[in-house]
């Protein structure tokens, strides 16, 4: 059954009564406060909150934001962690327990749009989805997430928009010269070593020629390693067991790994550099033009000390509780061992790259025209180096999961599998897909290029009357995106490779693996291999379908018109507008015919392209109503769309016949693919998802100082993006064009898989949110405060259910599966301090289940549906800085993230557990210093 996180509920029902006391707290002084809270002047977390609240109540659009109180000073080390915090945005954490990309009101990564500066940002992964993680929180003033857009907001997502914005030096009164180094620990609560990490950051920020010119920089360091732990397998078949007492029993559960057994040791070294740089030139008011630039490094190395293997039973000596298997002894054949230490490395190295100037100037008393240019690229080259080893006689494998925690396995040959003289990288028979060839290791991983170059001109007019401005403008977008992917096997140089052969030199043993009491010899493979082993390259349909390149050009016109008026003497203000959205979108793809099997010479004709344009059509309109006394009515509705995935827009096809029959009876073929073509693709006609969109949204604002709101929104889905497939598909253009052969079933039809647009669907919820300082009530609770929020998000569309599949496989024909990224709940509470230059707050976040894309490493990291276990993570930090003296500008911060030691988990479609990563707590220590 489903594991459950303790505390679920409580945290629910303390989080929405907390919510409740911060609403009350707020109403129960509204009128004293009114007038007084406009004119308080905070620094701080507070300030941070107050910023934030500001760009909430003036912005005509629905929108969440994000503040740093200082310079370098946003509450995490990430902007991934911090938009987090936000109502209605949650994060999809990674299996190293960090935050990496967002969803907003329970739509995926992939339906939101990234910005920087107001500009479209590429990505380094398979699909549009920015890591977050990769930008700085020291280099970023404040982010905007934008739930409703407008039609001056470009390359929108359908979900919403993240505008991440970078230091306006202007901005700042003086100059600003601010300092910091972290020292890190993490993997605080697990039976592995703990990591250490270290981050340093610079900036400066200064003024000129009478503030005309203004200068900033951020320089950001940091490296670390931590150690985690895994656990899982797969299927979820049963044993026979031979009891301990004497009898047997059938249809026996291990629930830990059920097939196979999974667990590994995981290493992993990271090393991140950020470089921000702005120049701002402002002569007049009439002119002011803008440079900024961002750079980013990453360079990460995950090695994996890993025990796989298949364990069908029988078991002997067994203790069965419930119809499980408490302990038990399996029986590991000889020649090879089934038990696998498969030992992998993977390297993982970005780099992205930001360039924009954007300049303003007025040519007339009510006029304005802006120029905005961009260029901004990111690379990722991907290598995972798999080696496998084992033992060559028989053994057997005692567990004992009687104590909780990870079972503890026993070897009978246990001192064998850390002996180099008897442990040998092996081959896996079968494992190659090729008949007489061997694999004793893997190599694989993609290299990805992604290039985004723009060009917007605006034009301003104010106006007297109903609309007191006109925007309107044009913008030229250019993407390109390529995808390589190098696959094969590794085998030994001797003889036909299939020979054992020895552990380099530098191997070492690796302890408890998993958990499990395991210990094994191991090594770091490198892309150079290692002494005695050698490549061979191979083809098959998901290898060549993960070759494409995607390309799109896209013209957007556009017109918005603001208004502030009133209508039933209630004082309205908001926009109305529209965009034109041309897309010419083409892609580049192998079109193979692979054969019945795995081939070792690259069988695609060539790369060939194809493409489609369309014309979108997007009204949107926002209202914003002033009730009085801080109370806004807001309205928005438009149409939005989300483009496809790139994966799914990929002009890649591979066509194979099945030659192998899978099923007889009585001597008689029942296989219903044999002798069939069966073929995937993925589809560069596919249109965007589009969705008509209603928000509503109640905000009571305290100046300022506090605010709390209600919101309900619901979009109409006209058409989503889905995989499907055919089972009487013609392919009879297909095998002309490859030359194929008439089948063995006499027929040109066959099993077909490929996405398609479909239509209908809804998407609905409700938020609730408030924050407050707990001064409002007494005076003396001056420098606490809390904030909370809480959403809830249903929608009618259910996919095929594709949890594990890549996207070249068959789709099954029963199950369903939520929309990508779709957490029903999500909740988080943070309460806080800061006063007398101390400051600390403690803060918890919840999101339940969700469909999240999985970088698969079994497959070249390939982006894979998997069902993510809920979860709630706990951080905490408190700091003091010296207020005046010698010492004044000096700070102290330490924190906690992950303080709950939350476990990341996959489930199956049941709920079981797949698999599990412990990654434990983390600390920070931070020093920094501001002239």
């Amino acid at each position: 059954m489903k594991s459950s996180s303790g505390g679920r509920d409580l945290f629910k029902v303390n989080a929405i009564t907390a919510g409740c006391l911060v609403a009350l707290m707020a109403g129960g002084v509204q009128a004293q406060e009114a007038q007084k809270l406009d004119t308080v002047v905070v620094t701080g977390i507070r300030k941070g909150i107050e910023d934030a609240i500001s760009v909430k109540k003036n912005k005509d659009s629905i929108v969440e934001a994000i503040s740093a109180e200082d310079i370098g000073k946003l509450p995490d080390t990430t902007i991934a962690e911090a938009l987090a915090r936000l109502p209605g945005v949650t994060t999809q954490r990674t299996r190293d327990g960090k935050a990496s990309t967002i969803s907003i009101r329970g739509l995926g990564p992939d339906f939101n749009g990234y910005l920087l500066n107001g500009r479209e940002q590429t990505s380094t992964g398979d699909s549009r989805a920015a890591d977050l993680s990769v930008y700085p929180a020291e280099l970023i003033a404040g982010a905007t997430v934008y739930k409703t857009g407008d039609a001056a907001l470009l390359t929108a997502g359908l979900a919403g928009t993240i505008d991440n914005r970078l230091i306006d030096p202007l901005a700042f009164k003086n100059r600003v010269i601010a300092g910091a180094a972290e020292k890190t620990e993490s993997g605080r609560g697990l039976q592995v070593p703990k990591g250490t990490g270290n981050r340093y950051s610079l900036s400066y920020i200064d003024q000129f020629a009478d503030r005309k010119i203004g200068v900033a920089l951020g320089f950001v360091r940091a490296d670390g390693t931590a150690f985690q732990q895994t656990r899982g397998g797969w299927g979820t078949g049963t044993v026979d067991a031979t009891l301990a007492g004497g009898g047997t029993a059938t249809g026996v559960k291990v629930p830990d790994w059920g097939n196979g057994v999974d667990f590994k040791n995981r290493r992993v070294e990271d090393e991140r550099t950020g470089v921000a740089a702005i120049l701002s030139y402002k002569p007049s008011k009439e002119f002011h033009t803008q440079l900024d630039v961002f750079y980013a490094k990453i360079d990460n190395f995950a090695k994996e000390a890993r025990i796989q293997g298949g364990l069908s039973g029988p078991i002997t000596n067994a203790t069965v509780q419930g119809g499980e298997a408490i302990k038990g002894t399996f029986q590991l054949g000889a020649s090879p061992n089934g038990l696998i230490n498969r030992h992998e490395s993977i390297f993982q190295d970005d780099t992205l790259k930001s360039i924009g100037w954007k300049s303003k100037f007025m040519f007339a008393p009510d006029w304005a025209a802006t120029v905005d240019l961009n260029h901004n690229s990111a690379e990722r080259i991907e290598r995972n180096i798999e080696a496998y080893g084992g033992i060559l006689a028989a053994d057997t494998l005692t567990f004992d999961r009687s104590g909780g925690g990870a079972p503890q396995f026993t070897l009978g040959r246990k001192a064998e599998y850390t002996n180099p003289s008897s442990v040998f990288i092996r081959d896996q028979s079968g494992w190659s897909g090729v008949n007489g060839l061997p694999q004793a290791g893997y190599s694989k991983g993609p290299t990805i290029k992604d290039k985004v170059k723009g060009l917007r001109v605006d034009l301003d007019h104010s106006m007297e009357g109903l609309f007191n401005n006109v925007q309107f403008g044009l913008a030229l977008n250019k993407r390109t995106k390529d995808r390589i992917t190098d696959e094969g096997v590794i085998a030994s140089v001797a003889g036909n490779g299939g020979q054992p052969f020895a552990y380099p030199s530098g191997s070492y043993v690796e302890a408890n693996i998993g958990g499990t009491g395991f210990d094994m010899l191991t090594f770091d493979p490198r892309e150079t291999l290692w002494e005695g082993a050698r490549i061979i390259r191979k083809f098959n349909d998901d290898i060549l379908s993960k070759t494409w390149g995607i390309e799109e050009k896209v013209t957007t016109a556009f017109v918005k018109a603001d208004l502030d008026t009133e209508l039933a003497s209630i004082p309205v203000r908001g926009n109305v507008g529209l965009q034109i959205v041309n897309t010419d979108q083409s892609s580049t793809g192998y079109r193979a015919n692979i054969g019945s099997g795995v081939v070792l010479t690259n069988p695609a004709i060539g790369l060939s392209k194809d493409g489609t344009k369309y014309t979108d059509v997007l009204p949107s309109l926002n209202l914003s109503g002033d009730l009085g006394s801080g109370n806004v009515l807001r309205l928005a509705a438009g149409q939005q769309i989300a483009r496809a995935t790139l994966t799914d827009l990929r002009n890649s096809a591979a066509i194979s016949e099945d030659k192998e029959c899978g099923a007889t009876q009585g001597g008689v073929c029942t296989d219903p693919t044999y002798g069939r073509f069966i073929g995937s693709a993925g589809n560069p006609h596919l249109k965007p998802f589009k969705a008509w969109a209603l928000d509503l949204s109640y905000e009571k604002y305290f100046g300022t100082k506090a605010y709390m709101s209600a919101a309900v929104f619901y979009k109409k889905l006209d058409s989503y993006i889905t995989t499907s497939t055919n089972l009487s598909y013609d392919f009879t253009r297909e095998a002309q064009a490859l030359n194929l052969q008439r089948p063995l079933s006499g027929s040109y039809t066959g099993i077909f898989t490929s996405t398609v647009n479909g239509d209908g669907g809804r998407l609905s919820g409700f938020e609730i949110a408030a924050s407050a300082p707990f001064s409002m009530i007494s005076s003396w609770l001056d420098g606490f405060g809390a904030n909370f929020s809480y959403s809830d998000t249903s929608s009618s569309v259910k996919l095929p259910n594709l949890l594990g599949l890549n996207p070249n496989q068959q789709v099954p024909t029963g199950g369903t599966m939520q929309l990508p990224g779709l957490s029903k709940k999500n909740a988080k509470i943070t309460l806080y301090f800061e006063r007398w230059g101390f400051s600390a707050f403690v803060a918890k976040n919840y999101r339940s289940d969700y469909v999240g894309s999985v970088a698969n490493d079994a497959i070249g990291g390939y982006p894979t549906p998997r069902l993510i276990d809920g979860s709630s993570w706990v951080s905490a930090q408190v700091g003091y800085e010296f207020q005046d003296g010698p010492a004044k500008g000096l700070a102290i911060r330490v924190e906690g993230n992950n303080l709950n030691k939350p476990v990341y988990r996959q489930l199956r479609a049941d709920g079981s557990v797949e698999n599990e990563n412990k990654t434990g707590a983390d600390l920070i220590l931070k020093l920094s210093y501001k002239l």
